[in-house]
């Protein structure tokens, strides 16, 4: 059978990458063009389209948008999942987390909520019912509840069934097997003890209405290799909502290359175990885990496709809202503010400091005005190649524009210019792990360590928000680490 050939031009990239962008937070880099295109042919062709401008027209007409664009979600959104992935956190999960609400709730509700978020075809949240079944040897005097939520029909489909062929039992060792399924035409079935742990649901995580109205806060949420997929802003706001979902002390999960570094300050990074976990309102330290805190996250623009703020629900929050809106005024005095020196209060100081266009370039930067700020920077560097700053702001502009082998040469040329431009490693490093060359991601984030170490702990304070070169040596750590075992 020949498959349909579709003409797909940078314009039919920029508008659905848009369109799916706004539906359900799932962004396309410039790296996932063949992989949208391909996604776009295989609907259009079943759609019986002729062009990619009529399958537009399909998606954006009001009568048959809502159908053919949960075919298309579910088409593109990435299913690849097993039984207890990332063996480590289960481990974590069974040996330290799960006692640990059971002593704290044991004399009081007694119940214990997990959300699996991006549940895919239903392995991970059977996993952690049968992490539970495993722990709780009184689990009857227990009210258990486990969510699993995706975008995809088809998957939660199969996932309400239970049913898995052999190939699909990877990561099931054989005692689980015997205990939580039975064999059932050619496969494996969930016992029923265990599927009816868990309830499974669609759930859009930008648009939709969040589960605590139905299930309550969550111990634990997974979230694990989904926000990768969004944009920044997007998964900022996602992860503020986790906040909000989750009981004090409860457990984020994430996967291994996922990181809240410049997204949220109110979790605190916890070492139990072999893995890396983030907990909502940590003590200090205890039984010798390492607790990494961060400071109180800032609040950004809603993500597209989100029209109500659901984060300014009084009810919904446990901590004042006051001074969280700012008016556009204050915004403007701080983007012009975020670059002043230390020290330095006067506006007028700053400028006097740094040339003309350096303070141009930043403005632009701040006001997500990436191609101007390109412009301006290309200018300033035909007057001084040699200018450490002007290629590392160079490199961020290429960054934010996904043009992402640019950013990289920028940050290159910066250490060229300045061996000691540790933070410019960081960036490096995180264009590499993107692009899956983990090794040479492993080197620079070792690079950024070890010249982040050296520098003065306010140094790169604007830069990185507030959050110290202390706590960004943390992040490299953690990232050589856990790369280390994927590499």
């Amino acid at each position: 059978m020949q498959v349909k050939q579709y003409n797909f031009t940078e314009e039919d990239f920029e508008r659905f990458r848009q369109l799916i962008n706004r539906e359900s937070g799932i962004f396309f880099d410039r790296g996932k063009w063949d992989i949208l295109r391909l996604g776009l042919s295989d609907r259009a062709a079943a759609a019986g389209v002729d062009t990619l401008e009529e399958y537009y027209s399909l998606l954006t007409t009001e009568s048959e948008r809502k159908h053919e664009l949960r075919n298309l979600l579910a088409h593109i959104s990435v299913q690849e999942t097993q039984f207890f992935r990332n063996l480590p956190q289960f481990d974590a999960l069974r040996k330290y987390i799960i006692p640990e609400i059971v002593k704290r709730k044991a004399r009081t509700h007694r119940n214990i909520r997990m959300w699996s978020a991006g549940c895919s075809t239903g392995q991970e949240p059977y996993s952690l019912a049968m992490s539970v079944r495993d722990v709780l040897p009184d689990i009857g005097s227990w009210n258990i509840s486990i969510t699993g939520t995706d975008l995809n029909e088809q998957a939660l489909e199969t996932a309400a069934a239970g049913w898995y062929p052999e190939k699909k039992l990877a990561g099931l060792d054989r005692s689980h097997i015997e205990r939580y399924m039975h064999e059932e035409a050619g496969g494996f079935v969930v016992n029923d003890e265990v599927r009816e742990m868990v309830d499974f649901r669609r759930l859009n995580l930008v648009t939709d209405p969040l589960p605590i109205e139905d299930v309550g806060t969550c111990d634990v949420i997974f979230c694990r290799n989904v926000i990768i997929y969004f944009t920044h802003e997007t998964a900022k706001y996602v992860i503020e909502h986790f906040f909000d979902i989750l009981n004090p002390g409860g457990y984020l999960f994430l996967g291994h290359s996922e990181t809240l570094w410049k997204m949220s300050n109110k979790y605190s990074l916890v070492e139990i175990g072999d893995a890396f976990i983030y907990k909502k309102s940590l003590p200090r330290g205890i039984n010798g885990r390492r607790f990494i805190p961060d400071r109180r996250m800032r609040r950004g623009p809603l993500p597209p496709g989100v029209l109500r703020d659901r984060r300014k629900q009084p009810s919904r929050r446990s901590e004042a809202d006051a001074g969280a809106v700012r008016t556009a005024g204050d915004r403007e005095l701080q983007e012009k503010a975020v670059y002043a020196p230390a020290g330095r209060d006067d506006a007028e100081s700053a400028a006097a400091e740094q040339p003309e266009p350096l303070m141009l370039a930043k403005s632009q930067l701040e006001l997500g005005e990436y191609g101007q700020a390109i412009e301006t920077l290309s200018a300033a560097l035909e007057e001084d190649a040699t200018s450490a700053e002007c290629n590392f702001l160079m490199g961020l502009a290429h960054e934010k524009e996904d043009e992402f082998e640019m950013a990289a040469d920028y940050f290159r040329k910066t250490i060229y210019c300045d061996d000691r431009y540790s933070i410019a490693y960081f960036h490096l490093a995180s264009i590499l792990e993107k692009s899956g060359r983990l090794k040479d991601a492993i080197r620079e984030y070792r690079n950024a360590a070890r010249y982040l170490r050296k520098d003065a702990p306010d140094r790169w304070e604007k830069e990185l928000d507030d959050y110290g070169v202390e706590s960004l040596v943390d992040l490299c750590e953690w990232k050589i680490e856990n790369l280390g075992a994927l590499s």
